[in-house]
């Protein structure tokens, strides 16, 4: 790349440099998910200046999609005032190309067609493969893969091996599925992993999340899942019982079925997301707010765009893409912050509030004493006062604890970006009590600066976008 750039005049931009590992030309996922669908919206945002281009291997990396839908990715980049030059014979297409050369239009219809073809030939070998060590797997005679739980090993090959159990690893998930069985809350449960020094399966701490997803896998009841999707958006249509060796036993298995399925239902009951007859446009809504405090609305301007303003005023705070970008991009970081335990533990409270009540009651039986001198009687009703004000205040604070600890039973979605903004938006008022918008001096532009100060329902807060800002004089 650098040595054509070099020979043909041009300067090599690598702020935009981005790569497709694993993301398929074939099903088009670069040009909605990949590093290519990212290079499209920042043509469109007039991050790539017009008269730029586009240096790729062959045309094969640009789609290898039908003919029709590759030829008009293409297109796209190029009427976009991009062209696009192929490295591997050094090809250069421009609109001139796409519009008068018959040839050059030919030539991008075969490329496009054989690379697609050599895409449909391999995805159909793959599938096929993937069917045989099915058939295999289902048949005892061979392993499905490598990935296994972490409190198993394999002994020998994928032909002929077999799974020993890491008894030290597999007490840990026993004790976790028999605690989640027994009704432990989620956060106790983690944070007496956290404090033992103990890591989940994949070596991250405890969080009421991680114990959530950890009690829905099957495997520690010897049961294989079989299933197609990424970690976040996976379906399973079957399983093989027995393949793994059983470390958690059926009576621990029926219970945490049992509870599981009934926060299922109580989710349900309770959600918020059913189709609401306003639907908001913008995720942050009832949430976001300006340094002064002011709420903000999500309001669709007379081009078509999407701005938060001042809900009173009507002042112009920010496009909502600035600030949703920078919302989504930490979506991650608030939802481990939700995930943990912070403040003190809902039964140390519980303890106070017996003490308190305790000492009421032992005041209000030393009352019924007729006899008592009017100054003690005055000291002790005083005294009881106290202590009524003091149950007051806890059961207050332990009605709060319990709240964060029905927030936590939740399973926050770890992505947002899929959803509508009004079904994310309730996932948002779920957790989030605010969020601050704070703005650099310079006037409206790309260049400005924006940080998000965000604070959760359970007091902890998350800073995102420009953080600088939180030095600036």
């Amino acid at each position: 790349m650098r040595s054509w750039t070099e020979e043909n005049g041009y300067s090599l931009d690598t702020s935009l440099n981005m790569q497709d590992l694993g993301v398929s030309a074939y099903k088009g996922d670069n040009a909605t998910t990949g590093a290519l669908s990212g290079f499209l919206k920042a043509v469109e945002a007039g991050q790539v200046p017009t008269g730029s281009v586009l240096l790729v291997e062959n045309l094969d990396r640009i789609s290898r999609q039908k003919i029709r839908k590759a030829r008009n990715t293409l297109e796209d980049i190029i009427d976009a005032g991009v062209d696009v030059v192929t490295l591997a014979n050094n090809k250069r297409y421009t609109q001139n190309d796409l519009d008068d050369d018959a040839m050059t239009g030919i030539e991008i219809i075969l490329t496009f067609q054989r690379a697609h073809e050599e895409s449909l030939t391999k995805s159909k070998r793959v599938k096929h493969g993937w069917q045989r060590n099915l058939e295999s797997v289902k048949a005892g005679t061979r392993k499905r893969s490598r990935a296994i739980p972490n409190w198993l090993k394999l002994v020998g090959t994928m032909d002929d091996g077999h799974f020993e159990v890491i008894e030290e690893k597999a007490q840990v998930t026993r004790e976790l599925f028999s605690r989640f069985a027994d009704g432990d809350a989620v956060w106790s449960i983690a944070k007496d992993f956290r404090d033992r020094g103990i890591k989940t399966p994949r070596g991250k701490t405890f969080a009421a999340g991680n114990i959530y997803r950890l009690v829905k896998s099957k495997a520690p009841f010897g049961i294989l899942e079989i299933g197609r999707g990424t970690k976040n958006d996976r379906t399973v249509f079957d399983q093989i019982d027995g393949y793994f060796p059983r470390i958690v036993d059926e009576d621990t298995q029926r219970r945490v079925k049992m509870r599981l399925d009934g926060i299922a239902q109580r989710k349900e009951g309770n959600r918020i997301v059913n189709d609401p007859k306003r639907k908001t446009q913008g995720i942050l809504t009832g949430v976001i707010r300006t340094t002064e405090g002011e709420r903000c609305v999500c309001r669709k301007g007379t081009d078509g765009s999407f701005a938060y303003v001042e809900t009173t005023t009507r002042r112009w705070l920010a496009s909502r893409n600035v600030i949703e970008s920078r919302f989504l991009d930490g979506w991650s970081e608030i939802v481990a912050a939700h995930d943990t335990v912070s403040g003190p533990d809902v039964n140390d409270v519980e303890a106070a509030l017996a003490v308190a009540a305790g000492d009421a009651d032992t005041i209000t039986e030393r009352l019924k004493n007729k006899k008592l001198p009017p100054r003690v009687r005055a000291t002790l009703e005083h005294s009881l006062l106290t202590a009524q004000a003091n149950i007051e205040e806890l059961q207050g604070y332990l009605k709060e604890l319990r709240r964060g600890q029905a927030l936590a039973s939740q399973e926050v979605p770890e992505n947002l970006a899929g959803m509508e903004p009004w079904e994310a938006n309730q996932w948002v008022r779920m957790i989030v009590d605010r969020v601050t918008v704070i703005r650099g001096d310079k006037k409206r532009g790309p260049e400005r600066k924006t940080m998000l100060v965000v604070t959760l329902k359970n007091g902890l807060k998350v800073r995102l976008g420009d953080t600088e800002l939180l030095f600036a004089g």
